[in-house]
């Protein structure tokens, strides 16, 4: 045998078995066996003591027995193929799994042998031998892992896509399906070293469309060094049971409102043309009756979502209407090609109040149509699914005649007067039936009484303010109406204007309501005020200018307020309106006149007179002032401040006359002492002049007793 193409895989590798075959040596390697036979035991499998221990003698003795014993049985017969391929296992990590439809199921394959030749290799053909539907999944076979017992060189790997003609004894099974997979692994080309081969494999049943049991038959073959491949063992068996998905129906699914125009609701233009899903379109419009109307008056554009808002719900769901309508199940997604099956039924069952949608087909909106029954009023109309969750409910107003027009909002009084003026939007109006319900479709004009201020007025319904078209724009009955100055207009001129629509169409009889307009130039002059003189730190205030234009009139409405500017840190937001009326004011306001926020600006926290200044339209600086006084607890502070400081007053007063009073005690104890100290002399002095006294007496007494003596004796001697 030598290295030619004759076999199906080129460029294989031969792996020889280790125990070096007689017949092998003697046809291949009669020359080098004993190179090839005195391999590393390390990286040849199987290597036996024999062949380690033989003499070269033995070994040629060998070879030329087995040349010729080789010689002489291919002379008499051939016999049949034996594959080298040895230690061959194939084992699978579950032998069953569960998927849901639109997922992967996933096996791991696990894949052991040993080449013994260059060109031996293991074919893997996995097919789908059971299932629901022959094209419910693909199968793939993708390689994540292989080795050798030496780690310095790798099997190879390719596909094998013979499936027919000379190739079919390749084949596993024969015809090969479409959703089978066949791979092939070899050794290492040129390399004709014994190798233990290990390989992993992710086995995958893809694009699974629906659910069922699969079985997945794994089976192998081998070659012999490229000869005929055989069916061989192991094989695997793995079973997939594929269930359906959760396809029921959450908050997360819309139901849109559309009207039945024409082309608006086929899915060339997309399910939601006009506005975005989930945006209704309208939900009023007049009360109709025919039983032969093709065109519903509404349509409900269901789309079923899961909760993460992904478009795979599919769920049956059943339509309830309450009120003045009726409901039919859509035959199809454009709104003019109603079949006459699904027309408006009017019957003697009073028309259909419910109906039953089935599963949707595929994840796409679903249409149900809503008929008026011919009475005005409303009608409430409500999506349920099967299990039970409220996926929209929506209510629509059927109106009647129109019955009056009355005011919604006026936008502007003020109208500008010359020749740069354009139409203006002026004031809203509603059009309303004899139970006050909006009508729509009718057209209001205006009429003016001067025309040399304003030419004409028109009215729209649909349009939002300012002429701005968005999603909510939708013909409600309420009206949005312009009017057109002449170009001759002058400031201070005035016009009634009669805003009329006709009671009957085939009348002219009209059904009006009255605006009165003056026309005025642009702000030139201002004047500036505060809504207070004095303010407490950091109070709300309001700031108001009031205009007048050239002409000494007032200006036109919503032309852009005055820009100002303050001495002191204020809070919040110095910011003042458009004008309206000839006022523009800091507190925010829409272009009626509401007020959005009146909390915008604060006065200074720093006490004392503060300044407001702008600059008017003839480049004059105008200005008004307020005060920041004390607040109450600053003044209470003040307060108790001043009446400590009289009391500290009434206190040092107090203290200087008792110092007084002291000085005058001690005047009054020095003189008390100075009496005293005199009374004391005095006392003295008498005391000694008492004693002086009494010494005199005595002696004067003495004297007295002395002459009486002397006075008895001379007596006695007179006696005598």
């Amino acid at each position: 045998m030598t290295n030619s193409s004759k076999f199906s895989f080129l460029r294989r590798v031969r792996i020889h078995d280790g125990e070096c075959g007689a017949v092998a040596r003697a046809l291949h390697h009669a020359v080098k066996g004993s190179s090839l036979c005195q391999a590393d035991p390390r990286k040849v499998l199987g290597s036996t003591n024999e062949r380690k221990v033989m003499s070269n003698k033995a070994f040629f003795k060998r070879v030329a027995l087995a040349a010729i014993a080789s010689l002489g049985f291919g002379m008499l017969s051939v016999s049949p193929s034996v594959a080298a391929v040895a230690n061959h296992t194939l084992t699978i990590d579950a032998a069953a799994d569960d998927a849901k439809v639109g997922e992967t199921a996933t096996a791991v394959l696990t894949q052991n042998w040993t080449k013994l030749d260059q060109y031996d290799s293991v074919t893997i053909q996995a097919v789908v031998t059971s299932s629901n539907s022959a094209s419910a999944g693909t199968l793939m076979l993708v390689l994540s892992e292989s080795s050798t017992s030496t780690a310095a060189t790798f099997p190879t790997f390719s596909n094998d896509t013979a499936t027919t003609g000379a190739d079919i004894n390749q084949t596993l099974i024969s015809p090969n399906p479409s959703n089978a997979k066949t791979v092939v692994t070899f050794g290492n080309p040129g390399d004709s070293t014994a190798r233990g081969i290990n390989a992993k494999w992710s086995l995958r049943l893809v694009n699974i469309s629906a659910a069922g049991t699969y079985t997945v038959s794994v089976l192998t073959r081998t070659s012999d060094n490229g000869a005929t491949k055989v069916i061989a063992t192991p094989a695997v068996t793995w079973t997939v049971t594929v269930t359906d998905q959760d396809r029921s129906a959450t908050a997360a699914s819309t139901v849109t409102v559309r009207t039945a125009e024409a082309g608006s609701l086929n899915q060339a233009s997309g399910y939601f043309a006009g506005t975005r899903e989930g945006t209704d379109s309208n939900t009023l419009t007049a009360a109709t009756s025919s039983a032969t109307d093709l065109t519903p008056e509404f349509s409900l554009v269901v789309k079923q979502k899961l909760g993460s808002g992904t478009n795979t719900a599919r769920e049956s769901y059943t339509v309830t209407v309450s009120g003045e309508a009726f409901v039919t199940a859509g035959t199809g997604l454009d709104g003019a090609a109603v079949a006459a099956a699904t027309s408006r039924p009017i019957a003697t069952s009073g028309g259909v109040k419910s109906v039953r949608m089935p599963t949707p087909v595929a994840d796409s909106p679903t249409l149900v149509r809503v008929w008026s029954t011919g009475t005005a009023g409303t009608a409430t109309v409500t999506v349920t699914t099967d299990g039970g969750v409220v996926l929209g409910t929506k209510t629509f107003t059927f109106h009647g005649t129109i019955a009056g027009l009355e005011k919604v909002t006026t936008y502007k009084n003020v109208i500008r007067a010359g020749t740069n003026a354009g139409s203006v939007s002026v004031i809203s109006l509603k059009a309303v039936d004899s139970g006050g319900r909006a009508v729509t479709g009718r057209s209001i004009a205006g009429v003016s009484s001067n025309v040399a201020a304003i030419a004409s007025g028109t009215c729209t319904d649909a349009i939002t303010y300012a002429g701005v078209a968005t999603d909510a724009s939708t013909a409600d009955g309420v009206y949005l109406c312009d009017l057109t100055q002449s170009a001759s207009s002058v400031s201070g001129a005035a016009a009634a204007i009669t805003w009329r629509t006709l009671k009957y169409l085939s009348t002219t009889e009209y059904w009006t309501v009255t605006q009165d307009v003056k026309m005025g130039g642009a702000a030139t002059t201002w004047t500036i005020a505060t809504d207070k003189a004095t303010y407490e730190p950091g109070e709300k205030m309001v700031i108001t200018v009031t205009a007048k234009d050239a002409s000494g009139n007032t200006p036109y409405d919503l032309q852009a307020g005055p820009t100002l500017r303050m001495n002191k840190q204020y809070g919040g937001t110095l910011s003042m309106s458009s004008f309206l009326g000839g006022v523009s004011t800091s507190v925010s306001r829409d272009d009626d006149g509401t007020i959005l926020d009146g909390n915008n600006l604060f006065a200074p926290a720093a006490s004392g007179k503060f300044i407001i200044t702008g600059t008017d339209a003839l480049d004059a600086t105008v200005t008004a002032t307020a005060t920041v006084g004390d607040d109450a607890a600053t003044a209470a502070a003040s307060a108790a401040t001043d009446a400590a400081l009289e009391a500290i007053d009434a206190a040092n007063a107090a203290t200087d006359a008792a110092n007084l009073a002291a000085e005058a005690a001690d005047a009054a104890t020095v003189a008390a002492e100075e009496a005293r100290d005199a009374a004391d002399a005095a006392t003295a002095a008498v005391e000694a002049l008492a004693t002086e006294v009494a010494t005199l007496m005595a002696a004067l007494k003495a004297q007295i007793t002395t002459l009486a003596n002397t006075v008895a004796k001379i007596a006695k001697k007179v006696k005598a």
